[in-house]
């Protein structure tokens, strides 16, 4: 039976010149596939399977594209390699090399066509757990690991190594570092704890552990919040689920009260009728709740008379909140200089009398 590498000395001989020739152009040949499968082949595809365009097939396709390639240059190189008219001496253990390195190749080729498949066939897109983002990032994460780490596995083993004595010294030592990692075992339960039970999501504007921010990123052992100093701060989930979480983003509206104070001489009339065009003027807003305003009469201050005022705002936003509070103060100034009331601030009023010595008190004899 005829062997490759005897089927192709008859096809080129066994002139060097042929030879060197002949793995240049299985070199360039294998290149040119290379390129026109990484650039060209998912568009051809998509352009004859027009089905296939903005499904699952195509994200498939986009993901396998550079790995397909890469393996196209490298089985080119090999066999470029394999052929070149070098002595026995230094053919054989290149050869061998040759063997090794591509068997390697493939093993990390799939590791890495592994990798996209799951960032992209939605089947690995966990659609059961709901809006819970957090939860799917980190199982893609997980199987992302658990491919790495039987592509290693499986590298070791071409390369010789005692993969199975290896995995048990592993057990061993696992049970050492396992009871001096306490604190990681505890961020680790908790991260799980966090996941499951969900008391925030990725994109949340969340107050915990004494940090106010926005989640960027979740994992089994931290929490990343940007806070609204754009810094990025890092807390282990045993401090995150042992305190008080308060999640901002859950509320369903937001809330403004203050206290607006008036000066004492101001007629009781006068006081009212501010009252009366508060409620009036807050409970036809369109951007409140009208069923929320309280427009009250609470209290008599060292400086002025207090009129208890809240409502909530349909809007939980930041920005949009900001601007229906400032257009609302604004209103209430309008309706303050309508009604001639005006603003208390502290002060004190001193009384002068008319400058008299008090008359002496003689002592009581007892």
């Amino acid at each position: 039976m005829e062997t490759p590498v005897t089927i192709i000395t008859q096809l080129v001989g066994d002139h060097p010149l042929w030879r060197w020739l002949f793995c240049a152009g299985v070199f360039a040949v294998f290149s040119l596939l290379s390129w026109l499968y990484r650039y060209k082949a998912v568009s051809v595809i998509l352009k004859f399977a027009k089905r296939l365009r903005g499904s699952a097939w195509e994200d498939l396709l986009r993901a396998l594209s550079r790995p397909v390639s890469s393996l196209l240059f490298s089985f080119g190189v090999t066999l470029a390699l394999w052929y070149l008219p070098l002595p026995e001496g230094l053919l054989s253990p290149l050869r061998f090399f040759l063997s090794k390195a591509l068997w390697m190749v493939f093993i990390a080729l799939l590791c890495w066509a592994g990798c996209g498949i799951v960032d992209t066939v939605p089947i690995f897109h966990f659609g059961f757990l709901g809006t819970a983002e957090a939860v799917r990032r980190m199982l893609r994460r997980s199987l992302k690991v658990l491919f790495v780490i039987f592509a290693a596995l499986a590298m070791l083993e071409a390369l010789g190594f005692p993969v199975n004595s290896l995995i048990a010294g592993l057990g061993l030592g696992g049970l050492t570092v396992s009871l001096a990692a306490k604190d990681t075992a505890s961020n680790l339960f908790s991260g799980l704890v966090l996941l499951v039970e969900r008391p925030f999501a990725i994109g949340d504007w969340v107050t915990c552990a004494g940090v106010e921010g926005t989640v960027e990123d979740i994992t089994f052992r931290s929490t990343k919040i940007r806070t609204l100093a754009n810094t990025l701060t890092v807390i282990p989930n045993s401090l995150v689920s042992a305190g008080f979480i308060t999640n901002s983003s859950q509320r369903k509206m937001r809330m403004s009260e203050f206290t607006l104070g008036v000066c004492y001489d101001t007629p009781r009339g006068a006081i009212e009728q501010v009252m009366a065009d508060l409620r009036e003027m807050l409970t036809s807003d369109a951007d409140l709740l009208p069923e929320t305003v309280v427009v009250r009469l609470t209290g008599f201050s060292a400086s002025s008379i207090d009129i208890f005022v809240r409502f909530y705002t349909k809007t939980t936003d930041y920005g949009p909140y900001l601007a229906a509070c400032e257009r609302i103060n604004l209103e209430i100034i309008d309706i303050m200089a309508k009604n001639g009331v005006q603003f208390a601030f502290p002060s004190t009023t001193v009384y002068f009398g008319d400058g008299a010595a008090p008359a002496a008190v003689p002592p009581q004899r007892s």
